[in-house]
């Protein structure tokens, strides 16, 4: 009954219509800054479907998650074979998140654009990229998480997969031949022995892989438009077989065709690293961190290949394990 009369009290109806006006403002400046803390990012999309869908797909969900610093993201694709840097929907983006090859280029030539961020791309197309049009767009505005792996992470996989075997073999042909000093660098830390050859084109790539394999321990396949190809993966790996030395692949699919292992990427683990790297940047438009490899990684071994070559690997997750825990060292 006493509740109920102070209710009625016109002073204390007053009180009540004071509280609800200040919880209105509460909950209307709450809403504010949670509208201004939401920040817009853009895809800036190669094509869609295969593995840009899984990208796309996986990002949206590490997008969605709820954050732990309190920032979040809204998204919005474009087209990059339509849009340019002058497209009105680009106002109040903070970053560019530019998927595959085509966007890169795409966005490389864009002025006064946000910070682009490239991912799904090979080092030496971003290299390459950067080296023709680098005048346009700084580095700290143009970066990328590179699709391949760092060479000290292959080499480290080779030596827990075949211990005391040192003479690698490789053939670099256009796209992976600046990769050679680095390689080689690479290669003598790691206390391995290099022997390459170097082509221009497909029909040269058997014959050189013919001189090196005679001497050597094992293949490590480098990405290269020229070297493998649809129709030349199957005579490598049948190459490889015929001297007896196993391939070691960058991909799932060179893995189920017959190489002893590979070390990669998906798709969905760099859209992880990628939501990962936009929440760690400063609020506002602001430089982005240096070009890098994926943090997150696969391993696949095929195991009736390595009982071939009478190797026996450690499981993936105990190789998986010594390898996240060795650093990079490019």
């Amino acid at each position: 009954m006493i509740c109920k009369r102070l209710v009625r009290h016109p002073g204390a109806r007053l009180a009540w219509r004071a509280a609800a006006l200040l919880l209105a403002s509460a909950w209307l400046a709450l809403a504010g800054s949670l509208a201004q803390a939401q920040e817009r990012v853009a895809l800036l999309l190669s094509e869609r479907g295969g593995h840009y869908s899984e990208f796309i797909d996986a990002f949206y969900r590490a997008l969605n998650e709820p954050p732990s610093n309190g920032r979040t993201f809204t998204a919005i694709e474009m087209n990059a074979n339509t849009d340019d840097g002058s497209d009105p929907r680009l106002a109040g983006v903070s970053v560019v998140v530019a998927v595959g090859v085509q966007a890169m280029r795409a966005a490389s030539g864009w002025d006064n654009a946000p910070p682009t961020l490239n991912v799904l791309v090979p080092r030496t197309h971003y290299e390459r990229v950067v080296t023709e049009t680098g005048r346009r767009r700084a580095r700290a505005q143009f970066s990328a998480i590179y699709l391949d792996q760092p060479v000290s992470r292959q080499l480290n996989l080779l030596h827990e997969l075949m211990p005391g075997k040192r003479r690698v073999a490789t053939v670099l042909g256009p796209d992976s031949e600046f990769y050679l000093p680095r390689l080689r660098a690479a290669v003598a830390r790691s206390g391995h022995e290099l022997v390459s050859e170097e082509v221009s084109a497909e029909f040269e790539v058997i014959p050189a892989l013919t001189r090196l394999l005679g001497s050597a321990d094992v293949f490590l396949a480098l990405p290269d438009s020229v070297v493998f190809t649809r129709e030349s993966a199957r005579s490598i790996l049948l190459t490889s077989y015929r001297y007896r030395k196993p391939l070691v692949g960058f991909s799932q699919a060179y893995v189920s065709a017959g190489a002893l292992a590979a070390v990669f990427s998906t798709p969905s683990q760099i859209a992880r690293q990628t939501v990962d790297i936009l929440r760690a940047l400063p609020p506002g438009r602001s430089a982005l961190p240096a070009p890098t490899y994926p943090t997150f990684f696969s391993i696949a071994v095929n195991r009736a290949v390595a009982r071939s070559f009478v190797l026996k690997p450690p499981a993936d997750g105990v190789l998986h394990a010594v390898l996240a825990s060795q650093p990079e060292g490019e």
